[in-house]
């Protein structure tokens, strides 16, 4: 009988907070993903300059990317693909999880702006009025 595991490593210091749960992986996977984990906390939380943003929450998912060469766009599709995937979203709730995970400022208007284009191009469903207005992304990846 092949006993299931489950290894949760959290890292948090001051500003920051992320964990990263694996589960019934073998040891040279865990390992691998442990690895690429904390290089990605350590690199992405600690590389920039004392007065830049630092984000409050880094996903397990971060380091599948290079964040510094991405575009504020393509931030926003990440962000609706890896943690909204069939939920109803609105633009300020966006604006403030980028701000959390990409620990870098995003106006309102750009995040609205994104996600009607996203919407204009059949990406994703809308519903509401202008006040109340709400976003849904289709299946698929939208860049």
């Amino acid at each position: 009988m092949v006993k299931k595991m489950k290894i949760k490593v959290i890292v948090q210091d001051e500003d920051t907070k992320s964990n990263i749960e694996i589960k019934d992986q073998d040891y040279t996977t865990t390992i691998k993903r442990i690895e690429k984990y904390l290089k990605a906390f350590f690199d992405y939380t600690f590389s920039g300059a004392e007065n830049e943003f630092v984000p409050q929450f880094v996903p397990e998912w971060i380091g599948e990317y290079d964040v510094h060469n991405l575009s504020q766009k393509e931030k926003v599709n990440i962000l609706l693909e890896r943690e909204h995937q069939g939920d109803w979203v609105r633009s300020q709730e966006i604006k403030e999880e980028y701000e959390r995970v990409y620990g870098g400022e995003i106006k309102l208007s750009s995040v609205s702006t994104y996600l009607s284009r996203f919407y204009g191009n059949g990406d994703m469903e809308r519903r509401g009025s202008r006040a109340q207005r709400e976003y849904k992304l289709f299946d698929g990846i939208i860049i």
